[in-house]
């Protein structure tokens, strides 16, 4: 059997009782760092999916808000909706104010229409139409407001007709839209429109608010900026209002457009998230609705979370949150712990290095003594040692020595 120095058995000793208790902290540990971070992961899931509930909302409101004060004011007789020159005014001061309103606009019962929207130019038009003479006048103003084209043509555009006022009439109430594709500018998007009425409760026409989808979704993105997440706007019915990115839907044979289920997205990543949260629904309908999904090997936190009742529309925002992301600012809890045992292992050894010199250091220069004696060299450096043992065997071997030696003289 090898001989051991007693250098490396307690420093061997050493070691492998401190990887033995190591180990079992680690695993403990870890357990709970990965609990902490789940816990953790949830809270900024939530806080991130409130603020981004909070500015989409912020965002869409503007257009309800207006068309309910408009309908409120033209009732109280504030607005007379029959001075074309006042109405144009109002209109245009309120569309001036939010820069995410794409047209405003009223319609009477008898058809005739006004309205205020941003061209191409990006500039804003006025709209005119008159149902008896079937005559649109169409204005165009520059950046100083003064009126630099003016058109007029036959036209067959009846607004009693669009969605936007039908189911406010039939409703009696401030309404939104689902996705339809607008007569002006023939481009898809959401209309917030409110109805009112004389004091005989006679319905006297519609104010309305566009929103285009191009300009929802390009919002939704400058939030997918800040958080690498998709997010969508999802109706009663899990069809996608709006999503950060391209926007999405369907065209029909007739050339109108309709939402597209979130079923049918071509992304997998946001079918899978879907039909995730879809699980949880039937398992619990009053549970949080926030889970987990591996995709690609990778962790995905997947939220909705629905709009305030006081915005009028059963719409929910569903996020799509990578946990990667969410802990990119911070240093992972697992990677402080590796440091701190890199901290703790590094001084152990520098300890065992230490106590083993201590030990081995003073018996070696004992034994290299000793083999001198061997040859009657009694000549020899002072051994000193810091351990009251190696000191007791250092004085009985210096007696040893001493007796020893006299017998050479």
């Amino acid at each position: 059997m090898k001989n051991k120095s007693i250098f490396s058995i307690i420093v061997t000793s050493l070691l492998v009782t401190y990887l033995i208790v190591i180990s079992m902290v680690f695993f403990i540990l870890k357990a709970r760092f990965n609990q902490d971070e789940t816990i953790l992961n949830t809270k900024l899931s939530d806080q991130i999916n409130r603020t981004i509930i909070e500015k989409t909302t912020n965002y869409l409101l503007p257009a309800i808000m207006i068309s309910e004060i408009s309908g409120n004011l033209a009732e109280k007789l504030v607005i007379d909706i029959n001075n074309s020159q006042q109405l144009e005014n109002y209109l245009r001061t309120q569309i001036q104010s939010y820069p995410q309103l794409a047209r405003i606009y009223l319609a009477k019962e008898n058809g005739d229409f006004m309205m205020i929207y941003r061209n191409e130019k990006k500039s804003l038009s006025s709209k005119t139409i008159i149902q008896k003479t079937a005559l649109e006048t169409v204005k165009d103003y520059n950046l100083y407001e003064d009126a630099v084209t003016t058109k007029t043509a036959k036209s067959a555009f009846d607004p009693r007709t669009r969605p936007w006022y039908y189911e406010a009439k039939e409703k009696e109430t401030e309404i939104w839209t689902d996705l339809y594709m607008f007569y002006t500018g023939n481009r898809p998007g959401i209309t917030a429109s409110f109805p009112f009425y004389d004091q005989n409760t006679t319905l006297q026409g519609v104010f309305g608010v566009d929103l285009e989808l191009s300009a929802i979704s390009e919002f939704l993105s400058l939030q997918k900026q800040y958080y690498e997440s998709k997010i969508l706007i999802l109706n009663y019915k899990n069809e996608i209002v709006a999503q950060s990115g391209d926007i999405v839907f369907k065209t029909t044979e007739d050339g109108q457009v309709s939402p597209l289920h979130v079923n049918q997205h071509s992304d997998n990543l946001i079918k899978q998230a879907y039909q995730q949260l879809l699980t949880l629904n039937e398992q619990d309908p009053n549970q949080s609705k926030q889970v987990k999904l591996v995709y690609q090997n990778e962790l995905y936190l997947i939220s909705a979370v629905h709009f305030p009742a006081f915005f009028g529309k059963n719409w929910k925002v569903m996020t799509i949150l990578p946990t990667k992301q969410l802990l990119s600012n911070r240093v992972s809890s697992v990677t402080i712990f590796y440091i701190i045992i890199g901290l703790v292992t590094l001084g152990l050894i520098i300890m065992a290095l230490i106590v083993a010199r201590s030990v081995s250091k003073p018996l070696k220069q004992l034994s290299f003594d000793m083999q001198r004696l061997q040859y009657k060299n009694i000549d020899g450096k002072q051994i000193k040692s810091s351990l009251s043992e190696i000191n007791e065997l250092i004085d009985i071997y210096t007696v040893i020595k001493k007796k020893y030696s006299q017998t050479f003289k």
